[in-house]
């Protein structure tokens, strides 16, 4: 099982076909070598042959024209050091006259089948097994002409087992190229699959970690080719999920919150309306004034849980995006006039003093009237809420290229560091009591950053502890560009 796991990895895989191209294309080339270096042997020594032939015929074609063998054969015993093959001279016959081998042939009778051609005044090539010679033989034949007339030919031969050692010698030096270049294939297909199977093999250990909640390890990138590319692509897609996971888990977290927070807003409401309403069942009053104090106290909480509802309701419609934006061009200091006449008898009851700090011609700005509002009066009532009786809420307006900024500023308590970065969270509280004295939700900051979201703006809070704090939020100006984008 081990040994077939081994030859289903990549690197075995490749290393098995380049091996087998290697092997392959050496098999053809080594036969196309040797089919072409025979036919080229045997066509360049045929060339060698017939050349040499044909010197013998015009040097021996007296004698043989005068019937002088004797003085042909001394020729041809005396010159044979200075021949390639092996020479027969044959008369018109086919009888063999004179060898430079093989003397026990002199004296012979070849065939006519042999000898037809040749006296018709033809060349002949012919390579194969020959019966006088008992194995393969190359051979060509040139007529001897004398006037015309045929009257032999020299037979210029050699054996074929000199070409087929070289021809074996060159198989041979296939194979040892062949099993150099397997060396190398092997060294180079190693070399190269490990190049990239590191790190796929990385890649699949820390598949198998974030399988198991750790985000934490990268691979390292070092080359700019698809594996260097597909690494950058794992990095990229790790980074993401552990990002998507952290922020979800933030979220199964701020839900267990929020229903934490929410049961406990619910219970301390209906605990109280539950017993006093059972009083009021019992009996178990003083006087009416007593009753009717009862009453007030529950319709004041059953109040107090309709508006929980409300904002609960608002903020999810607003997160969800259900709410349909009436966006328009609006004058913010008209909005920010409007909102602090609607909180005026808060304020007059505090005796506080507003001062909305604005410039003549503020731009107008791209929003919704009534949500824009809601932002304002939470703002501005957070801010009476917690200023101290008898002091100032100041209102700033500011320009900047793209945006308008306000800020609302009180001189309350402040607000502890610890607590700043939780201050736009739902039910947040930094003053735990003030908000069911005052009959607070606990969301109207939340409320406040959703809908400054939805705007494509921005919130903020800056707060010193014990000199007060300041709430701002930003809006696009109504310019033809950003009516567009919206």
């Amino acid at each position: 099982m081990k040994s077939l796991k081994i030859f289903n990895t990549i690197s075995s895989k490749l290393m098995l076909r380049f091996i087998t191209i290697i092997l392959v294309t050496l098999f053809v080339l080594g036969v196309s070598l040797s089919y072409l270096f025979q036919n080229y042997y045997y066509n360049h020594q045929e060339e060698i042959f017939i050349e040499q032939g044909q010197e013998i015929a015009n040097l021996v074609q007296q004698s043989i024209y005068e019937g002088n063998y004797d003085e042909a054969l001394s020729f041809l015993k005396g010159s044979q050091r200075f021949f390639e093959g092996n020479v027969w001279i044959v008369n018109s016959r086919g009888l063999v006259l004179a060898t430079t081998k093989h003397e026990e042939l002199q004296g012979i009778r070849l065939e006519e089948i042999e000898m037809k051609q040749v006296f018709d005044g033809q060349v002949i090539k012919k390579s194969g097994y020959s019966d006088y010679f008992d194995e393969s033989v190359l051979f060509v034949a040139v007529p001897i002409i004398v006037e015309e007339e045929v009257l032999g030919a020299v037979f210029v031969y050699s054996p074929l087992a000199g070409i087929s050692e070289t021809l074996d010698d060159l198989k041979r030096l296939i194979i040892y190229a062949a099993l150099i270049a397997i060396s190398l294939t092997f060294i180079l297909s190693f070399t190269l699959t490990r190049s990239f199977t590191k790190p796929l093999r990385k890649m699949k250990q820390i598949a198998v970690d974030m399988a198991h909640g750790q985000f934490s390890e990268r691979l390292g990138v070092t080359t700019d080719d698809e594996v260097g590319q597909l690494a950058h692509s794992f990095n990229y897609l790790a980074d993401t999920l552990q990002e998507t996971i952290y922020s979800l888990q933030k979220k199964e977290e701020q839900q267990r919150r929020f229903v934490a927070d929410v049961s406990h807003e619910l219970r301390t409401p209906l605990t109280s309306i539950q017993g006093f309403v059972k009083a009021l069942r019992d009996g178990v009053y003083d006087s009416e004034v007593d009753k009717s104090e009862y009453y007030s106290i529950v319709l004041g909480e059953v109040e107090r849980l309709i508006r929980l509802v409300n904002d609960l309701l608002g903020l999810s419609q607003i997160e969800l995006e259900q709410i349909k934006m009436e966006i328009e061009a609006l004058d913010l200091s008209y909005l920010i006039n409007i909102s602090i006449k609607n909180l005026q008898p808060k304020i007059a009851e505090k005796d506080l003093n507003i001062i909305a700090d604005l410039p003549k011609e503020l731009s107008l700005v791209l929003a919704d009237r009534d949500k824009i509002e809601q932002v304002l009066i939470n703002l501005i009532s957070n801010a009476i809420d917690f200023t101290p009786v008898g002091k100032e809420i100041r209102i700033f307006a500011q320009e900047e290229e793209r945006k308008v900024k306000v800020a609302i500023e009180d001189q309350g308590p402040g607000i502890p560091s610890e607590d700043l970065e939780n201050i736009w969270n739902r039910f947040h509280k930094v003053d735990k009591s003030r908000t069911r004295s005052k009959g607070g939700t606990g969301l109207g900051l939340s409320i406040v950053r959703e809908i400054i979201k939805q705007h494509d703006g921005e919130v903020w809070v800056d707060s010193v502890e014990g000199e007060g704090s300041r709430f701002g939020f930003s809006l696009i100006k109504a310019n033809e560009e950003a009516v567009r984008s919206f």
